[in-house]
């Protein structure tokens, strides 16, 4: 499926400006179409025995904030992308709520977003999980907040293990994988045993994706005391990857325990642009 539809979740963090610019990148290359969405956050309540025109003062100041920085970054949204000549739109939303990203989301081919949400640029910032990338019904990409733009991927790295959610999460993966230059599939075992296993499923997605032109090399990685996320990640950093292309796992507690949150994990440390699907 070609990507020609883009999301991008803008918020007030430092990082914002060079994620909307890496977005505006992705989208130059496969020429599509992107919306910027911010949530115009509420009111946060004033606890304490305060008076109620001191309420309504604060919270007056707080939606006059919120409105400011909602116009900010609409500008900067729209002026960067009319300089790469991207056809774009904009939406705010009001309320925090990723169930709004998640309605949006049906209505395009892809979403991005940051590692973590900021409502005013404020350092403790609003963490997102694999709640997402599970009931999104698209693919996701993860944007590491760093001042950092990304370029579209030329070097890529699959954790492959078989499973429902990583073999959606190459098929939807596919524009990326067939406009690539280097890419390394990864199997990540604890045992000698399940390593064998591994190796035999990666040279099978290896024959598939030949079969689409896509060229892979196929290793084995030793999950040791690093955890699945964690040595997946190490991988992708020595390999130099631009993309770590992965199923999201999160259906229940005893799965996530027998994969090791690898998605969760990843969600939180990656330095390196992460794709996930379900």
């Amino acid at each position: 499926m070609p990507i020609k539809d883009i999301l991008v979740l803008c918020d007030a963090g430092e990082a914002n400006d060079y994620r909307v610019e890496t977005v505006l990148l992705f989208a130059k290359v496969y020429q599509a179409h992107v919306t910027g969405v911010h949530l115009v956050p509420y009111p946060v309540p004033v606890e304490g025995g305060v008076f109620p025109e001191v309420i309504h003062y604060t919270a007056s100041d707080q939606l006059a904030k919120a409105d400011d920085i909602a116009k900010i970054l609409e500008e900067k949204f729209k002026a960067k992308a009319s300089e790469l000549e991207i056809p774009c739109e904009w939406k705010t939303i009001d309320g925090v709520d990723i169930r709004y990203i998640i309605e949006n989301a049906r209505y395009t081919d892809i979403v991005m977003v940051p590692q973590g949400y900021s409502r005013y640029g404020e350092e403790t910032t609003q963490k997102f999980d694999d709640y997402l990338s599970i009931h999104m019904g698209r693919p996701l990409i993860v944007i590491p907040d760093l001042k950092k733009i990304f370029n579209p991927p030329k070097c890529i790295i699959i954790a492959w293990n078989e499973s429902h959610e990583a073999a959606r999460a190459v098929h939807d993966a596919l524009p990326f994988l067939q406009n690539a230059e280097h890419i390394q599939v990864v199997g990540v075992s604890i045992s000698t045993d399940q390593e064998k296993s591994y190796m035999i499923y990666c040279a099978d997605l290896r024959k598939h994706l030949s079969h689409h032109g896509i060229d892979v090399e196929v290793v084995s990685l030793d999950q040791s005391i690093k955890g699945t996320g964690g040595a997946i990640l190490e991988s992708a950093l020595k390999y130099h990857a631009d993309l770590i292309v992965m199923g999201a796992y999160g259906h229940s507690r005893l799965k996530e325990f027998l994969l090791g949150g690898a998605t969760n994990h990843l969600i939180k440390h990656t330095t390196i642009p992460l794709f996930l699907s379900h």
